[in-house]
C-alpha cells in the first residue's frame, strides 16, 4: 500500500476514535457510547455481542433492563429510544435499528434516533440507508449540530473528504465553542483536504 494511502487510512481510524468520543454522548448526558467499532470488527466478533469485562455488565443484566423499561413504558418513545441505545451499547445494531426506528415512528421529532439509526446502518456496512437517515434528521432539525458531525463522520469513513468538510463546516458554523463545534475544527485542521484518488 503506498505511504499516502496508509497516511490516509490512520487519519480515518482517529477520525472515527475521535468522532465516536463526542457523538457517542448517550441521551442526557449519562455517560459515552463506544462507537470505535468499525464493521469489519462488527463482523468478526459474530452479530456484534460485547464481552463484559468485570466492571461492566453481563448481556444479561441489560435484557432485564430492556424488559422492565418496555414493561413499564410500553409504546413510549423514549424507551424504545432507551432500548435502542442499550442494543447500539453492545454493538447490536440491527436490534438497535429495529428500537429506534420505533422511536421515530413515534416521535418523528427525535432527531437522536434519526442520528443513532443512522450510525448504527453504518456499523453492518449499509452507510447508503444510514446516511437517508442522517438526512432525514437534517431536513427536520437542520440546526442540530451533532447529526451535521455524524454526517461528515460517515463520509469520512467512507472516503469523502470534501463533503465530509462541508458538514464539518456547517457544525462549526453553528457554534464554534461547543463541544463538537470544537470537535468540527479539529477534523477541518486534520483534513485540510481531500486526497488524490
Amino acid at each position: 500500500m503506498p505511504k499516502k494511502e496508509v497516511l490516509i487510512a490512520v487519519g480515518l481510524v482517529v477520525l472515527s476514535l475521535a468522532v465516536g468520543i463526542i457523538i457517542g454522548k448517550m441521551r442526557g448526558g449519562s455517560g459515552e457510547r463506544d462507537l470505535n467499532a468499525s464493521s469489519a470488527e462488527y463482523q468478526n466478533k459474530g452479530g456484534g455481542a460485547v464481552q463484559p469485562t468485570a466492571n461492566q455488565p453481563s448481556f444479561d443484566d441489560y435484557e432485564t433492563q430492556i424488559q422492565k423499561i418496555l414493561k413499564e413504558r410500553p409504546d413510549n418513545a423514549e424507551a424504545y429510544a432507551e432500548v435502542g441505545d442499550i442494543y447500539f451499547d453492545q454493538r447490536k445494531f440491527n436490534d438497535a435499528i429495529v428500537y429506534y426506528k420505533k422511536a421515530i415512528a413515534l416521535d418523528q421529532n427525535d432527531i437522536d434516533s434519526y442520528n443513532d439509526l443512522g450510525l448504527a446502518y453504518h456499523y453492518i456496512d449499509r452507510s447508503d440507508e444510514g446516511l437517508k437517515y442522517v438526512e432525514e434528521g437534517i431536513k427536520r432539525s437542520p440546526l442540530y449540530q451533532r447529526i451535521w458531525l455524524t454526517k461528515g463522520f460517515i463520509l469520512a469513513v467512507r472516503g469523502n473528504i470534501a463533503e465530509a468538510r462541508i458538514a464539518w463546516e456547517k457544525v462549526y458554523n453553528m457554534d464554534p465553542n461547543s463541544e463538537i463545534g470544537k470537535s468540527a475544527a479539529s477534523f477541518l485542521a486534520q483534513y485540510k483536504e481531500a486526497p488524490a484518488r
